[in-house]
């Protein structure tokens, strides 16, 4: 499970230096409706003490506690002090809120990073005095679901479209769970070309410009989808463009960068 820094939204700054800032133990945070309790830990990597404020909603970057009036589930606490080389679980509650019973649904945890003040700081250096806020996908996922969350990638479809001068890849998602792509490569006669597909929501899908498969009576793509671990799952398909398609599964690699 990869540990992520806060460092990568916004920096602490001394002498070109980096702080690496609060880790934290994991990238995403799959809570299962089954369990009304989890927890996530925290540590404080710096060498002075910081305050954390936190908070789940819908992700919006203007996003506060006070506007995060509506969440399946509340951290605690949600705000607190972390001593330098301090770690602490973070409690995750479920409130109950109805949600939908047939597919996963989207939030994200908050974790503000707030600076002390100057005579908390170390002495040597010149520093820049900044906030540090990090996103983390939460996916609640309700109980029962009919498809195992490891069947995803062999369920997933690609299809070749054909519009005057413009070619398309249409990724469809007919499972109840969000599916994030890490990476993915077409392939067709005209050589290769790396896309940005994303995330896709349940039973839903996104269609994707391509650049250089024009020309194309066939191709194939070769995949990567972030799984429950924050590991990636590779895949690959064959694509027709009258939508036919056969997915494969190639195995775990890599880990979660986002």
């Amino acid at each position: 499970m990869k540990t992520l820094s806060l460092v990568s939204m916004v920096l602490l700054v001394m002498s070109h230096a980096v702080f690496a800032g609060v880790m934290v133990e994991s990238s995403r945070i799959v809570f299962s409706a089954a369990n009304p309790e989890q927890s996530l830990m925290l540590s404080n990597n710096n060498d002075y003490p910081v305050l954390v404020q936190t908070w789940i909603d819908d992700g919006a970057p203007d996003g506060t506690p006070e506007k995060a009036t509506n969440s399946p589930v509340i951290p605690l606490p949600g705000l607190f002090r972390l001593e330098p080389g301090e770690k602490k679980y973070l409690r995750l509650l479920a409130t109950q809120m109805p949600l939908p019973v047939d597919r996963e649904s989207l939030y994200w945890l908050n974790i503000y990073e707030i600076p002390p003040t100057d005579t908390h700081l170390p002495v040597a250096g010149t520093f820049v005095k900044v906030a540090v806020r990090l996103q983390l996908k939460l996916f609640y996922r309700p109980v029962h679901l009919p498809l195992p969350v490891e069947d995803v990638p062999g369920r997933l479809r690609f299809t070749l479209l054909r519009q005057p001068g413009l070619s398309l890849l249409k990724v469809q998602n007919p499972t109840p769970y969000y599916t994030s792509f890490s990476s993915a490569v077409i392939s067709g006669s005209t050589g290769t070309e790396k896309l940005n597909v994303g995330m896709v929501a349940p039973f839903s899908d996104k269609t994707v410009p391509l650049k250089g498969t024009q020309g194309t009576s066939s191709a194939s793509i070769h995949y990567s989808i972030i799984n429950d671990e924050g590991n990636d799952t590779g895949g690959h398909s064959d694509l027709r463009t009258d939508g036919r398609t056969r997915a494969a599964i190639s195995g775990v690699v890599m880990a979660d960068t986002g």
